[in-house]
């Protein structure tokens, strides 16, 4: 399962992007050129992208656990999905006089930085974010609270089902609770699943979820392509208009290379999630990266680590470094990690998740994201487990004596 092994690196910042896999690489090729057509166009060319597209759909659906296949549409990545199910349920709460969004303090910029647009154009919209404890758990009590007493003001509930910071997952019970609560005051109720797909069986069909957002680059698929999830029956107004694309839901000339490779990937990451000894060799590689880092720097400590969390992801803070000059340092030396979201990653901050989380700027600041896939190697995992306490090491060094 894991690719070939060049020891002169370790690429442990999968969650920001995963190579492509090498069959979702060779079922992509023929659709760039031997196949050229629009899957809109009436001729054989035409046909033949337009049951690609359908197969890709089928596949995808298969992964997310649909109940049909026409309940997923296709769209450049997360960020476009996750906005596209924002603004639609946005766009139906208008009639209703709805102006309530619920969500919570660590999710993803593409949901954070949505909404303030929002709120910014509309000073009626009222967009409240529940707070989680210090392991990243949702304050469900809260959430439910609110939704009891301005149910009849809300238009939409919108959350990470796995935080792309932590890998934190969302609780089962949890998740039904809020969809159930909220459908019964007649909101819709969105999930990000963008770092869950292809990481945990999904079952999106048996769940009370209304939209769910998804993206083909973070499960060896390749970038710019992704899907959303609109179930059956819920209302949807599009993004983007101009064409009759995806059933109306998404105009434009479909990516048929990407959706293919989309569809290509979903297979490969289905075959993954299925296998529990498989997600098991991977949760073994985590959990010996992280024991080595802690047992060479005792103080460090695994950010919600006393919380369910997918099996790649692995958040860690230094107390007493800077993240992003040890992120640096670690490049360097051949050690691809990160300090955070890859989509936030230029505003150089400390970590909004690990605030929220209550920790404190130099804590947050302090932090390295570790994600592995199901192609991480262990000559990877032994690699970064030798240089990082060693990088960290010599930064700590380097501190000013807080006494």
């Amino acid at each position: 399962m894991s690719k070939d092994q060049n020891l002169e690196s370790a690429y442990l910042d999968n969650n920001a992007t995963t190579p492509v896999a090498l069959a979702v690489l060779d079922a992509m090729l023929p659709w760039f050129r031997m196949e050229p057509g629009n899957p809109s166009s009436l001729h054989g060319p035409g046909e033949r992208a337009l049951a690609a597209i359908s197969t890709a759909r089928r596949q995808v659906a298969n992964l997310i656990g649909a109940t049909s296949p026409r309940e997923v549409h296709f769209t450049s990545g997360g960020t476009e999905s996750i906005n596209s199910a924002l603004f639609s349920a946005l766009a139906e709460s208008r009639s209703s006089g709805r102006h309530l969004v619920i969500t919570s303090t660590v999710e993803h910029p593409a949901t954070v930085e949505f909404l303030a647009a929002c709120a910014r154009r509309d000073e009626a919209l009222d967009v409240v974010a529940i707070e989680v404890d210090k392991e990243g758990n949702l304050e469900i009590e809260t959430l439910l609270a609110l939704l009891d007493e301005r149910g009849d003001e809300c238009a939409l509930v919108s959350l990470l089902l796995v935080n792309n910071e932590t890998g934190h997952i969302l609780r089962s019970d949890h998740l039904r609770a809020i969809g159930e609560a909220a459908h019964s005051c007649g909101a819709l109720f969105h999930l990000d699943a963008v770092q869950a797909a292809g990481k945990l069986p999904l079952s999106l069909g048996n769940l009370p979820v209304d939209m769910a957002s998804i993206s083909g680059h973070k499960f060896h698929g390749p970038k710019g392509v992704g899907a959303l999830f609109v179930r059956r029956g819920v209302p949807f107004e599009s993004l983007l208009a101009g064409g009759p694309q995806e059933n109306t839901r998404r105009a434009g000339t479909e990516n048929v290379p990407g959706i293919v490779g989309l569809g290509a990937a979903a297979v490969l990451a289905k075959n993954y999630v299925d296998s529990l000894a498989n997600r098991e060799v991977i949760c073994a590689r985590r959990d010996r990266l992280e024991h080595a880092i802690l047992q060479a720097i005792p103080e460090a400590r695994v950010a919600s680590a006393g919380a369910a969390r997918v099996e790649t992801a692995s958040c860690i803070e230094f107390p007493g470094i800077d993240g992003e000059a040890a992120l640096l340092m670690l490049a360097h030396l051949g050690v691809a990690v990160s300090t955070g979201s890859a989509c936030g990653s230029s505003h150089h901050a400390p970590s909004h998740v690990l605030l929220a989380m209550g920790r404190t700027d130099a804590e947050a600041a302090s932090s390295l994201r570790f994600s592995l896939s199901r192609e991480t190697g262990d000559a990877e995992v032994e690699m970064a487990a030798s240089i990082v306490p060693t990088v960290i090491s010599a930064l700590q060094s380097l501190a000013p004596d807080p006494h």
